[in-house]
Formats: C-alpha cells, structure tokens, sequence
C-alpha cells in the first residue's frame, strides 16, 4: 500500500493562489457592484466588499492606490474597480486586489460637470473680460504640476528650449486622487503671492476619473480670483476640465501651455538684431542731416565774416527803431485825438438824454396830476351818492316817523310768536328807550287789539 502524503493548510492555499495566477482572466478585472462594509484603517489602506444581488467578495485597496481616488466613497455607493484576483492566506479567503476605482457610470460624472458649469457659467467665471492679461515675456514662471512626471519634464524642456533666461520656480502638488485638489489650490494660493509673471498648472493625460479633480468647485473659484495670470495645460487636445474654462489662457496639453507662455528666443534674438538694425540706419540717416546741416551753417556768414554781419544787423536795428519812435509819436497824436473827439460826442449825448428825460418827467407829472383829480371828482360823487342811500335805509329814518324796535336780549323781535309771558324785553325809540315784561301774546297778522305789556 503506498504511502498517503499529507499536505499542509499553507500547501493548499498556495496552489489555489498558483492557480488563480497563472488564469489571465482574473488579473485586470473590472467588476462593478455595490460597496459594503467599507473601512478606512488608520494605516491608511481601505478594505470593504462588493456584492450585487446575489454574491459578496472582500476587496482590499493600499493606501499608494487609493491615493489616487477622485471621490470619497462610502457604504451604498455603486462603484467599479479594477484588480487582481487573490487568496488571502492568513484567513483563506477570496480576496480582490484594488488598484483603481471610480463612481459606476460615466454618465453621472457628465452629469455633474455639466451642473457645474451651468452654475460657474451664470455666475460670469468666464467672460472674457474678467481674464488677465498674458505677459509677453515673462521672466519669474511657477510651475504648478505633479512632482516628477511626465508632464513637469515636458514643460521645463520646453521652456529651457524656448526661454531659457527665465526664472522657474516649482510647486509640487498631487494631480490626481481625492486630496488633489486640495493640494493644488494650496500651491496656487502660495504661489500667487510671490508676484510671479504667470503660473502654469499642467498635467499629463488619463481618464475622465483621473482628471476629474481638475473640475472642483473651489479650485475653480480659486483660480478665477487669483492676481497672477493663469495658464492651463491639463491633459490631451480633447480635453476640457472646468480649471480651462476659468483660467486666464488654455492650452491643450502641458507643452502647449509652456509655449504659450514663453516667446520663442530665437525669435527675440532675430527681432532685436532687426530692431537694432534699424535704429542704427535712422542713426545715421540723422547723423547725415545733422551733418550737412552743420557743414551749411559752417559757410554762412556768421562764420565767414561776423563783424560785417554785427554792422548789418546794428544798421538794421537802428532804422528800426527810428520807425518804431516815429509810428508811436504818430499813434499817440492819433489816439489823443480820438480820444478827445469821443469824449465831446459822449458829453453831448449826455446832455441831450437828460433833456429828454427832463421833458418826459414833467409830461408825466402834468398827467399823474390829471387822473388823479380825475378820480377823486369821480369817487366824491359815488360817495354822496352812497351816503344819501345809506341815509334813506337808516332805521333811524323810520323811527322818527314814530316807529320802534323791540329786542330780545341781543336780538331783534320781528314775530310775536316767539315771545312768551313774562319775558323782558327792550323797546328802543328815536329818543331812548324802555324795559319792559310781556303779559300777553297775539300771534298772527294784528287785527287792531291791544296787547298788554
């Protein structure tokens, strides 16, 4: 009988993790479902399951790996992940290996860019004419990109090849990864407050997940208020993160963000050859007038023969002044004259106007006086004919004629009616006049009796 050869547990488990090694199938799986009981450990690695509605695997994710997540995941959410298949010896188990992972669906991160530009848009993140202006030849650049990329060499080839009299200054950052955008907006921050000419933030190309935190809310707005220019070289020719639209110049790749901020120096040199060039010809073209100009005034007389020249010029200035002594004796006599004429023609206009505003005075005086007398005469006749009216309606007139008045306290009585017995009243005639009490009233029109007062 031959003899049974016992295997270990850790014999066992190493040929199973052989053979899922050796199958292709199960390396660089991409499988989507449901995280669950997702952990982050304080070593910083995370460990959580996948399921769907009918299985469940354990997954791990190192923390160099999950570095580079541009969300932060949590229980619930729908996810797909790339790894490996393994075994995981210490508890035999089936265990999936992450290297990347990102939300399940492109269409909800179209979805979400989308909203956001919507929302940067209508805020005015970016009109044109909010965007600073680009230095022609800048001199201090920052550097802002992944520490020992591609992209970074791209760009300080390029711009050692173009512009090399140029200050870089670099700022290292995280370019991809949940923490990255965070990390960028704090080198952009520090570098815009050293008063550089322009700063570039570049990144090589990837994924839509790999570049998506190139399109963070806040990174956004820090880039939109910041004082320095700001030039953008993210990714491929087709890509567009939300940090090209808010930054002050895009370009397609980070190559073409340090060509478009550095002059070509070649180019600079052959412009100040020709500029050169051309001030040197108008030098001399000057230098020629100035020149023949020179050798012109060198052949006038007042270098060939200066004392003949004084002589002139004295003979000249003396018959000039004898004109000039003899035209302002001759406009002196002429103003005088004027003068004098102007001043009689003033004094006998004078007189004149006061003659006929004498005249006007008196005429008018002559006329006041008239309707005046005019008016009175009128108003002595309206008054006498008032006065003889007022006198015909006088109740005096009529009282003479041996009528009375009698009154209530302050009113005058005209209906018996309104009396009663016993009341006071007065009775004024043409001369005085009595008190007296009412014994009895007759209302109505009087038919001739007496009443007792």
């Amino acid at each position: 009988m031959s003899e049974i050869r016992v295997r270990s547990v850790s014999w066992l488990l190493r040929q199973i993790s052989s053979c899922i090694g050796a199958d292709s199938v199960l390396h660089n799986v991409i499988i989507e479902g449901e995280l669950s009981n997702f952990t982050m450990h304080s070593s910083g690695h995370w460990y959580f399951s996948l399921k769907d509605e009918y299985s469940s695997i354990r997954a791990v994710m190192w923390e160099n790996d999950n570095l580079l997540v541009n969300f932060t995941p949590k229980t619930g959410d729908k996810i797909r992940v790339l790894g490996d298949v393994r075994i995981y010896a210490a508890q035999g188990s089936l265990q999936l290996a992450v290297r990347k992972m990102a939300p399940a669906g492109a269409g909800d991160l179209k979805a979400r860019f989308d909203a956001l530009y919507k929302k940067l848009e209508e805020e005015g993140l970016f009109r044109p004419e909010h965007k600073l202006p680009i230095p022609h030849y800048p001199m201090r650049i920052a550097l802002v990109t992944g520490k020992e990329t591609h992209a970074r060499a791209d760009v300080l080839n390029t711009l050692a090849r173009r512009w090399p009299i140029a200050e870089i200054s670099e700022f290292s950052a995280l370019v991809q990864g949940n923490r990255a955008a965070e990390d960028i907006i704090r080198q952009l921050r520090k570098a815009d407050q050293m008063g550089f000419d322009v700063i570039l933030l570049c990144r090589g190309g990837g994924s839509q997940e790999d570049l998506w935190c190139f399109n963070d809310e806040l990174l956004s707005r820090t880039i939109y208020a910041m004082r320095t220019p700001v030039i953008t070289g993210v990714g491929h020719e087709p890509d567009w993160t939300m940090v090209d639209y808010v930054a002050d110049l895009r370009a397609p790749t980070p190559t073409g963000a340090a060509e478009r901020c550095s002059p070509d120096i070649r180019k600079v040199h052959d412009l100040l050859y020709e500029t050169e060039k051309t001030l040197n010809r108008i030098m001399d073209e000057r230098l020629e007038e100035e020149r023949i100009s020179l050798d012109t005034l060198s052949l006038s007389e007042v270098f060939t023969d200066p004392k003949t020249m004084v002589e002139k010029r004295r003979m000249r200035l003396a018959i000039q002044s004898e004109k000039l002594t003899g035209g302002l004796s001759l406009l002196s006599a002429q103003l005088s004259s004027s003068l004098e004429q102007s001043m009689n023609r003033l004094i006998l206009a004078s007189r004149r106007r006061y003659e006929l505003a004498r005249r006007d005075l008196l005429d008018s005086e002559k006329a006041l006086i008239l309707g005046m007398d005019s008016v009175l005469s009128e108003n002595r006749k309206l008054l006498a004919v008032k006065a003889g009216l007022l006198d015909a309606y006088s109740p005096l007139k009529v009282m003479e004629r041996g009528y009375s008045v009698v009154s209530k306290g302050e009113e005058a009585v005209n209906d018996a009616g309104t009396l009663q017995i016993k009341d006071e009243i007065s009775v004024r005639f043409f001369h005085g006049s009595v008190k007296a009490i009412v014994s009895a009233v007759e209302r109505g029109e009087s038919d001739g009796k007496e009443t007792d007062i």
